[in-house]
């Protein structure tokens, strides 16, 4: 312990001066110089842990520059890893790493995890597509859309989903209590089910896809491998982009009722105002027109999400006819 690395002569010079305090006696020991003891004993235990292991470790006085930048690099390699392990342990329905460690999984279960960097290491190179449609699948392997109550915003203010099943309080709220958020906005919201159930529609496999399927990349039975890499990054994009559009259909139509409000009861709207905390600047100005009268935001924003699926499925077909 700490105690134990205490010098001997600290612990000499310290007893002769209680000893010299309680009684007249022969002068204390001079206690060692600072730069003695920094020399001796702070420096030899400074340094950095290595990755994976708690008992190696560089010394400050021996590390060099190829050494640290290895290190930077590992602990950016290390942290990606485990995000990636966390998407497909979600994707899955594994339990968590902080639940059950990876070698206390059961070997098929274990087998299964750490295929998603080779994945999309093959997507980036084989893929030639607008680097746009790469973007959420890379976000969700990773965590990183920005939804609060994710990996990289664990303590902002999550949001209800406009789709009333998530973040509102009640029964559903209860039953989605556990579920992170990108679970709910890339699976169990009513916009991403459109756009599964737009891909089931036309799946020529026995079953329906799985979750796994989808945010893993894994091809279904009856589909190209090929073919469903398009497919799944179509999909996510898509139902990124209706998750942002009744993100601002709802907030809108949220602000339009505070403002309606203001007439009626002035302080009141002002405090509902400040309890809502829009952050309005998150959405362009496009997306925050609420929609028409008599028209449910829900159902506006799971057609146009499947209408960009199949706006995207028609461009790839149209570019492989092209010569």
């Amino acid at each position: 312990g700490l105690v134990g690395d205490i010098p001997p002569s600290w612990w000499s010079a310290a007893q002769a001066h209680a000893a010299h305090l309680a009684s007249p006696g022969p002068a204390p020991v001079p206690a060692p110089s600072t730069s003695e003891v920094v020399r001796t004993t702070i420096m030899p235990r400074m340094g950095w842990k290595l990755s994976g292991s708690e008992t190696l470790k560089v010394p400050l006085a021996k590390l060099s520059v190829r050494m640290a930048t290895s290190m930077q690099l590992d602990d950016v390699a290390t942290r990606q890893a485990d995000l990636h392990e966390d998407n497909e342990r979600a994707a899955q329905g594994l339990p968590l790493r902080a639940v059950l460690r990876r070698e206390d999984l059961p070997a098929a279960a274990a087998a299964t995890l750490g295929a998603i960097r080779d994945t999309l290491a093959r997507l980036w190179q084989k893929v030639r597509w607008e680097r746009r449609h790469f973007e959420t699948l890379w976000r969700l392997a990773i965590d990183a859309v920005p939804l609060p109550g994710n990996s990289h915003m664990p303590l902002a203010r999550r949001e209800p989903c406009g789709c009333g099943q998530h973040g509102h309080g009640g029964a559903a709220a209860e039953a989605h209590a556990a579920a992170a958020p990108r679970q709910h906005h890339f699976w169990d919201c009513a916009v991403a089910k459109a756009v599964v159930a737009q891909i089931n529609a036309h799946n020529p496999g026995p079953a329906p896809i799985s979750q796994a399927q989808l945010w893993l990349v894994q091809a279904p039975p009856g589909f190209q491998q090929c073919v469903w890499d398009v497919v799944v990054m179509a999909a996510l994009a898509t139902t990124e982009h209706g998750r942002v559009r009744l993100r601002g259909m709802t907030r809108a139509a949220a602000a339009l009722e505070i403002q309606t409000a203001a007439a009626a009861a002035p302080e009141a709207a002002v405090a509902g105002a400040v309890e809502a905390e829009f952050d309005l600047d998150e959405i362009p100005p496009t997306q925050l027109t609420p929609p028409q009268p008599g028209v449910n935001p829900v159902e506006l924003a799971c057609a146009r999400a499947v209408a960009g699926l199949l706006v995207a499925a028609d461009a790839v077909r149209a570019a492989r006819r092209a010569p």
